[in-house]
């Protein structure tokens, strides 16, 4: 830049679209080159609590702090999501496979939750739920 003029980095960056105070294009577009007037003219600027500037750099800190940003909060809630899908598909392919190598029936005659005989698939994913603790809250809460 070979211009002799201030910009306003949140300004800039974060400009709202209603730039109701006079003076804002100085600190974005044109840059503020009064030398004379630049303590009264910052202070203007920078104004009280809600004022644009404010505003702006609020939302760069937001934009900076990423772990409030909406796609990181997602991406790690899927993550958690797919290790306990993980645990869950293994676990139930662990009952299947056994089941299967038994030849043993998966369904019994009764498969309420108030039954005392599930059938096997069921009563064996409950069991594994039981035996190891770091499956069984996601085996009880997710799977049949």
């Amino acid at each position: 830049m070979e211009k002799d003029a201030a910009y306003c980095f949140y300004c800039y960056l974060f400009k709202q679209p209603r730039g109701d105070k006079l003076g804002i294009d100085a600190f974005t577009k044109t840059g503020f080159s009064n030398w004379k007037k630049t303590m009264e003219v910052f202070t203007e600027h920078v104004g009280g609590v809600n004022s644009n500037h404010n505003n702006a750099r609020r939302h760069c800190e937001d934009f900076k702090n990423q772990r409030q940003n909406v796609s990181h909060i997602f991406s790690s809630h899927s993550r958690e999501m797919e290790v306990a899908y993980r645990a869950r598909v293994t676990v139930v392919l662990h009952v299947v496979r056994f089941l299967l190598l038994q030849s043993l029936a998966f369904r019994g005659h009764d498969e309420s939750s108030s039954s005392t005989h599930r059938g096997n698939y069921l009563e064996m994913l409950n069991w594994y739920g039981t035996e190891v603790e770091s499956i069984g809250h996601v085996i009880n809460e997710n799977a049949p």
